[in-house]
């Protein structure tokens, strides 16, 4: 495979990735305890957040904390299942 072919093939995984990026904004993860409800995007952006119970302010900030972390934690999963795809068996050995 000549330096072109590899160009061409890098350009494609290139295109594929920002395709890719494109349509993980499109991918809602939602976490909910009883406290709040976390939506994020598959690239790791809080979309919405929703007060589910609001009486009592330190429990209420310690669950927040935690929903958000499991929906970025299961965003970040969803992103690397989806870029791997898209790059798995495209690159040249040794890249």
């Amino acid at each position: 495979m000549g330096f072109l072919d590899n160009m061409k093939q890098l350009m494609e995984v290139k295109q594929k990735m920002e395709e890719t990026k494109k349509r993980l904004d499109s991918i809602e993860i939602t976490t909910e305890n009883d406290w709040v409800k976390v939506v994020a995007t598959g690239n790791r952006k809080i979309k919405d957040i929703e007060i589910l119970k609001s009486d009592d302010k330190v429990t209420l900030e310690g669950k927040l904390a935690a929903a958000i972390n499991e929906a970025l934690e299961k965003s970040e999963a969803v992103m690397q299942k989806e870029m791997l795809a898209v790059t798995q068996g495209m690159m040249p050995p040794g890249m």
